[in-house]
């Protein structure tokens, strides 16, 4: 199961244990209040994204409870050729093998509800990210373009290549564009060390590290919102 925030408190998750000291660090000082507000909805909504997958799931493992003993039972049957098609004629026996479809409907609602997460985790690091940006200079304009987002922060005096979850966001960054443009490992997601040696293979064939995202989208914005202005740190 992924956790929310307040679970990740009571955790033993190794991302959160390794960032754990900036969740207790909280905006002072100018637009503090400001701040607080809006480190709370980022909180909030990243909650939610979760609680939305964990529904999701819920409804996947009570269909899968179902639906495997059929399948297994239809497969067997079959002598197990199901177990051999390649995913390029999947569509196919979906289309000829009614209890083939079905299992791969309920697969596929698995992979899409962990890409809906990626996307919509990364939605909200953009969407934080440019209210923090607007918040302390009203001049600057929002951007979906990364390198820009980043240029507006840094003519703030903020690197947030410095924060440290910095480098799973930028993975989550490049996985939700290829989910959405590519569906499969390129070489530059190869470059990552949780798709190392899978290029060139579809991405509803990744066992994404769904977790590590969700704890470095808590921090990252949450050390982004304490960086723009001062900040007070209250010990656990």
């Amino acid at each position: 199961m992924l956790l929310t925030l307040n679970e990740l408190e009571k955790s033993q998750d190794v991302t959160y244990l390794a960032l754990k000291e900036d969740f207790f660090v909280f905006p002072r000082g100018e637009h503090s209040s400001e701040r607080f507000e809006l480190k709370l909805k980022a909180e909030q909504r990243i909650d939610d994204i979760v609680m939305f997958h964990r529904y999701v799931m819920t409804v996947y493992e009570s269909n899968k409870e179902q639906y495997d003993p059929v399948y297994n039972k239809f497969n067997e049957h079959h002598a197990h050729m199901f177990d051999e098609i390649p995913d390029e004629n999947k569509h196919l026996a979906r289309m000829s093998f009614p209890n083939f479809n079905w299992k791969e409907e309920q697969e596929q609602v698995k992979a899409i509800s962990n890409e809906s997460l990626i996307i919509n985790l990364w939605a909200t690091i953009e969407q934080f990210t440019n209210r923090t940006t607007k918040l302390v200079n009203p001049d600057s304009n929002s951007s979906h373009r990364w390198n820009v987002v980043e240029q507006n922060l840094s003519n703030f005096g903020v690197n947030v290549t410095a924060i440290s979850s910095y480098g799973n966001i930028n993975e989550l960054r490049v996985v939700n564009n290829k989910i959405k443009h590519l569906y499969y490992v390129d070489e530059q997601l190869s470059q990552f060390e949780n798709f190392n040696g899978c290029q060139g293979q579809s991405l509803n064939s990744i066992d994404f590290d769904l977790q590590r995202y969700i704890s470095s989208s808590y921090h990252f914005l949450i050390a982004l919102i304490n960086s723009v202005g001062e900040s007070i740190y209250y010990p656990e």
